[in-house]
């Protein structure tokens, strides 16, 4: 269960940046999740809940945003939405594409009071 590191890590992360607000509670975190990230995000999501107790998220609202696989074309640069893990330029069928989103875990927002 990797989602179990990845919550160690936001859990890290967060810790790291609250420094910075002494005083201040997180009321609302929001996270961008690739749809092809390989992130179960129910797994992510419960894993995050147990976890998040006796840190700065524990009272926070915890919120997913899914992000979709883009890719640009490096021979027409062409960009595009895909929705399943093909990275083809459906334009020109080169597969010289690079992923610009849709593999990511970001943290987007932090809402304090």
């Amino acid at each position: 269960m990797h989602e179990y590191f990845i919550v160690q890590n936001i859990i890290k992360t967060i810790e790291e940046i609250i420094k910075d607000y002494p005083g201040k509670k997180i009321v609302k975190a929001i996270f961008l999740i690739g749809k092809f990230s390989g992130i179960e995000i129910e797994l992510l999501k419960n894993a995050l809940e147990f976890f998040k107790k006796e840190t700065p998220l524990e009272e926070a609202e915890i919120v997913f945003e899914l992000e979709d696989l883009k890719i640009k074309c490096l021979n027409c640069g062409a960009e595009n939405i895909k929705d399943k893990w093909n990275l083809m330029c459906p334009n020109c069928g080169s597969m010289n594409t690079e992923v610009i989103s849709g593999e990511e875990l970001f943290l987007k927002t932090l809402e304090l009071v």
